[in-house]
């Protein structure tokens, strides 16, 4: 027997015999389930719809796309935000035995550029987006500076399906629509092409991960049991579709379980932290997740007393996985969430990564986090770590338990050859769940599968040690650099400039160039004060390095920006490049040679560029920094831009720091355009003005 008929979970079956072998199967096991999908909207109201109506919209919407042409085997790029119609789209590609290739639009040039440059790598693919997207892409197509993608949008234009609304769906009837029964499914098998999975880094060379139904089915069986999944328990999830921890992690896998779940839109999120746990303690979900800066992102905002009511006892795990995972803010989460019922054994720390189709670690059920703490000199490839109790000279790694069914794990050198447990290596996997390789060119069937060897193992990419039995990621293997005679982790060292307090989490990225004697180790921080203020920052960065980890910053560089993935992971190699290119050129000679006592700067770094400027001139120069493909004017509306969630986050976090407390993120929402912001602002600055002169009068 087969791992999908020996192994898989009973809740992914109707009956010992009924276990799925494709997610078409999967989707038609679920075709009369009452469960319910819900849509977290913006101001806490909910959409539903049950698992049988998901089906049906699928099958509807890919009856009308083929009487456009599409065929089984073709590929179909789903850029589309709306997350009840991007689910459809998926559904209704899987029916039919379509390959969907979920893509993040983003919001910059580049990010449109990726869309564009990963169509190249597809065979004649379909497009599904709205209008709106269609346009900007157009826009992209039709600047000189992109000329060479201009054809591959022509190509996209030809094949655009739309979003439209289904018959009797949110608008009413379409006159000439075709009925679901008319929908034709393909019944594809174990080892066809089921998604696409393309990486969220480089925007230049796209990576696609291809995933068959195999992988996928197994992993899920995987994950189902590794959770210790029951049938009321209740799932929900902010992350993007587009990324395999929110499609995959929180789609599939309440689907296969048939269990209730609900999405909430990433940009909700961000926008509105606070409304995540609250949702979640309204419909008593049990399976949270999160990346390590969604735990950061909540408790900035977090206020005990805007709480009052929230019950988070029926929250048994927490997912944190996707980035390095902090247990400092671990600890502090599980402290400010304990008083409203919050358990201290929910936080799940896992490891996973697209090529194993989502999971490959978890730890115990209903344990604490383990955390160890490892000598920063005894972590070079292939040493043996060393644990260590004093925090001085040390890095702190979360375990994230032991490899899940139908996957195995091992720890190599450089070379390949295993190494003994308690040594750092390359973290390789192998398994039924991990793809056979990436999309080459546009022969969906063509796949480079240089990253696994004969015996089947795949280098992850990333550096791992196995320590008492469980696993600890310490960073990725393109990350590592060699500086000051030591092997050294950018996130660690990010990590100790943010606990001194020097530096704002997000603020800063930790990367190296090639030097005479090894990498240059450099800091980049976000800045927009001038030089002298910079100059004191530096010195600051300097001393902590030093005195906390006992390296020095070669170079401390204030960037206007620190660049990011859609997902919120920072692209360190976007600052290389930039700096390499002489983008930094100017501010670097601005600085002194001789930094002046930074003591007392009180963070004047994190100030817009003038603080003697306008209100209007310093919100203009706060937005146009966070927007690069465009000058932001006063009255542009920001939303009209296009910008992500993110960027709007990153935004609000500037404008926090510059006028602490005057603003929420909500009031960008209902005051879109820098002189609307300004007038909210100047209002609000003299009324404090105005209390605190009656205060001193009294």
């Amino acid at each position: 027997m087969t791992v999908l008929e020996s192994t898989v979970h009973p809740l992914l079956a109707a009956g010992a015999d009924a276990a799925p072998r494709s997610l078409l199967e999967l989707l038609l096991l679920r075709a009369d389930s009452p469960r319910q999908l819900s849509l977290v909207q913006a101001q806490g109201e909910v959409q539903q719809t049950s698992l049988s109506d998901l089906f049906n919209a699928a099958r509807q919407r890919l009856a009308d796309w083929q009487t456009s042409g599409v065929h089984a085997g073709d590929a179909l790029i789903l850029l589309c935000e709306d997350r009840l119609a991007f689910l459809e789209a998926f559904w209704a590609a899987t029916l039919g035995g379509l390959v969907p290739v979920p893509v993040s639009g983003g919001t910059s040039d580049e990010h449109r550029a990726k869309v564009l440059r990963i169509a190249t790598r597809l065979d004649r693919p379909w497009l599904y987006t709205d209008a709106g997207t269609r346009k900007r892409l157009a826009a992209l197509a039709n600047n000189p500076a992109y000329a060479d993608l201009s054809p591959s949008f022509t190509q996209l234009d030809q094949r655009l399906l739309e979003p439209t609304p289904l018959q009797g769906q949110r608008q009413g009837e379409r006159h000439g629509q075709r009925q679901a029964s008319d929908a034709v499914l393909h019944r594809s098998s174990p080892d066809d092409i089921a998604l696409i999975q393309f990486s969220s880094g480089s925007t230049s060379a796209p990576k696609g991960v291809v995933l068959t139904h195999r992988n996928l089915l197994v992993n899920l069986d995987a994950i189902l049991h590794g959770m210790d999944m029951r049938s009321d328990d209740r799932m929900m999830s902010w992350m993007p579709l587009t990324h395999d921890m929110g499609l995959i992690g929180f789609h599939l896998t309440p689907v296969a379980a048939d269990i209730d779940h609900l999405l909430m839109p990433t940009d909700v999120f961000v926008r509105r932290p606070g409304l995540w746990l609250q949702a979640a303690s309204e419909h008593r979900a049990t399976v949270l997740c999160s990346p390590n800066f969604g735990y950061e992102h909540y408790l900035k905002s977090f206020k005990p007393d805007k709480a009052r009511g929230m019950d988070l006892s029926p929250v048994r795990l927490i997912f944190n996985g996707a980035e390095p995972i902090s247990a400092a803010l671990i600890q502090r989460f599980n402290t400010s969430l304990a008083p409203f019922g919050l358990s201290p054994t929910a936080m799940f720390p896992v490891y996973g990564l697209a090529e194993a189709s989502l999971a490959v670690s978890f730890p115990p059920i209903g344990r604490k986090v383990v955390e160890h703490r490892f000598h920063r000199d005894q972590l070079g490839l292939g040493q043996a770590v060393m644990e260590v109790t004093d925090p001085v000279g040390a890095t702190s790694f979360v375990s994230v338990g032991s490899s899940i069914a139908h996957v195995e794990v091992r720890i190599a050198d450089n070379s390949g050859h295993t190494l003994a447990d308690g040594h750092t290596g390359r973290l390789l996997i192998r398994g039924d769940n991990v793809t056979s390789g990436y999309l080459t060119d546009t022969a969906q069937d063509t796949l480079d599968s240089h990253c696994i060897d004969t015996d089947g193992w795949l280098d992850t990419g990333d550096l791992a040690v196995i320590y008492k039995g469980e696993i600890h990621v310490t960073g990725r293997a393109k990350d590592i650099l060699f500086a000051n005679g030591q092997n050294l982790y950018p996130h660690d060292l990010e990590n100790t400039l943010t606990m001194a307090g020097v530096v704002d989490a997000g603020k800063l990225a930790v990367a190296a160039t090639p030097g005479t004697d090894g990498d240059e180790l450099c800091v980049f921080v976000l800045h927009r004060a001038g030089p002298e203020a910079f100059a004191g920052l530096r010195d600051d960065i300097r001393r902590e390095l030093s005195e906390r980890t006992g390296v020095r910053a070669d170079r401390v560089i204030p960037v206007p920006r620190i660049p990011k993935t859609t997902s919120g992971k920072v692209q360190r190699f976007a600052l290389v490049e930039s700096l390499v290119n002489g983008e930094f050129d100017a501010a670097l000679a601005a600085l002194p040679e001789d930094a002046p006592s930074a003591n007392d700067h009180d963070a004047d770094y994190t100030a817009p560029p003038d603080a003697q400027a306008s209100v209007t001139d310093q919100l203009l120069s706060i937005c146009n920094a966070r927007i690069s493909d465009r000058e932001v004017k006063a009255v542009d509306n920001l939303f009209e831009l296009g910008i992500s969630s993110l960027t709007l986050a990153e935004i609000h976090a500037d404008i926090e720091s510059a006028w602490p407390e005057k603003l929420d993120i909500t009031d960008l929402f209902d005051y879109p355009t820098v002189t609307e912001i300004t007038a909210v602002l100047e209002q609000r600055l003299a009324e404090q003005s105005g209390s605190a002169t009656q205060l001193v009068d009294a």
